[in-house]
């Protein structure tokens, strides 16, 4: 694959992927996902499907260059052996697949604006370009399946990148909730020494159906709270997530104990007693994506 960009929708729940059995579903209802409680309030699972529509608009930018990249491991007992990505791409073709074919929409998806108008622009642009969602899909939309966390997603996406084309991604674009980009860019990416000046970040945020204006500014000055107090302080402290508390989330979102064959390009100990020794020792400048490294 002679591709450069790398897009990357890091995944947040699991779709219950209806084989074919319940043709109205396409994730518009929260109880087609196995969502955490918290999820509930700001009707997440349409963002879910937000980033994956975002991050399909990116690739058709440049789909010959771009290679994106769905990444979540199997996190939920309950769901079984399906990962998050794969869920995340099932439930993506079908929605597009659906919208090509001119299939007519539960009226409960379409009372979603911008998911009508996402999928009618990336369906005209599809049409345009002279591409099919098969082939879309096959050649240049994939998954990685392992990630636990953010740090994770973006890690393994890049490792994965690697596997799939035998590049290191020379750019690379996030699609997910605006809340997270300072985890993403402040934390993960200086981690492992990706430069900031070639990574996007493409926001949808959480859509809390309040009219008061007083409860959707709760609703958000909480949501940043608990992404500091919860994450963004968390990972500040812990780089690559090797201690605790973010250690044991990673154990509990792996009911089945499932661990990658990645070739990274550098050894995670556990813990890392001195993160800031660590990267300097180990990563600063000796990544294949490092301002220093020719990619």
């Amino acid at each position: 694959m002679n591709k450069t960009n790398l897009i990357i929708v890091p995944c947040h729940s699991i779709w219950k992927i209806d084989d074919r059995l319940d043709s109205e579903n396409y994730g518009q209802y929260p109880e087609h996902w196995f969502l955490a409680p918290f999820q509930y309030e700001g009707h997440d699972h349409l963002a879910f499907i937000m980033h994956s529509l975002l991050a399909v608009e990116k690739l058709l930018d440049d789909v010959s260059g771009s290679l994106l990249l769905f990444s979540g491991s199997c996190t939920k007992a309950d769901a079984g052996q399906v990962s998050e990505a794969q869920s995340y791409l099932s439930l993506t073709r079908k929605l597009l697949t659906a919208v090509i074919y001119e299939v007519e929409l539960p009226v409960s998806l379409l009372n979603s604006t911008d998911v009508h108008k996402a999928c009618a622009h990336i369906a005209e642009r599809i049409k345009a370009q002279g591409l099919t969602v098969t082939g879309l899909f096959t050649e240049h939309i994939s998954t990685e399946e392992f990630a636990l966390d953010s740090f994770d997603n973006l890690l393994y996406s890049l490792t994965r990148f690697h596997e799939l084309t035998s590049n290191y991604a020379s750019s690379v674009t996030i699609a997910g909730f605006g809340f997270k980009t300072k985890r993403f860019l402040q934390c993960h990416a200086c981690a492992i020494d990706y430069p900031l000046s070639k990574i996007e970040y493409l926001s949808y945020e959480p859509q809390p159906q309040y009219s008061e204006t007083e409860k959707i500014e709760a609703y958000f000055n909480d949501l940043n709270y608990q992404e500091s107090k919860n994450a963004l302080e968390l990972f500040k402290i812990d780089w690559y997530g090797t201690k605790e508390p973010l250690l044991s989330k990673k154990i509990k979102r792996n009911p089945f104990t499932l661990s990658p064959n990645y070739r990274l390009p550098f050894e995670l100990e556990k813990p890392i007693l001195d993160d800031n020794a660590f990267f300097e020792t180990m990563i600063q400048g000796k990544m294949p994506w490092s301002n220093s490294s020719q990619i």
